[in-house]
This record gives C-alpha cells, structure tokens and sequence, in this order.
C-alpha cells in the first residue's frame, strides 16, 4: 500500500504547477515507489 501511495504522490508532483522542488523531486519520489512496488510484489501473502 506504501509504494502505491508513493507513486501517486510522485505523479501528483510530476503534474502539479505550484512548487518547482516538487517537480524537481517527482521522479526520484516515483521511481523509489515503483522500485519498493517490485520488491514488495515478490514477498510471499
């Protein structure tokens, strides 16, 4: 649920016009989200 809602606050950054750190910072914000995305889709339920 973590990494899923770090790729949405990536994407919300990426799409936002108001604070240019924001942006500077989204696609670290969701590459970290998609990385912790894989690495938590191959634990076992």
């Amino acid at each position: 649920m973590a990494a899923s809602i770090l790729i949405a606050l990536g994407v919300f950054m990426l799409m936002q016009p108001f604070a240019l750190w924001a942006f500077t910072w989204s696609f670290i914000v969701t590459l970290a989200g998609a990385v912790l995305f894989i690495v938590v889709s191959h634990f076992p339920e």
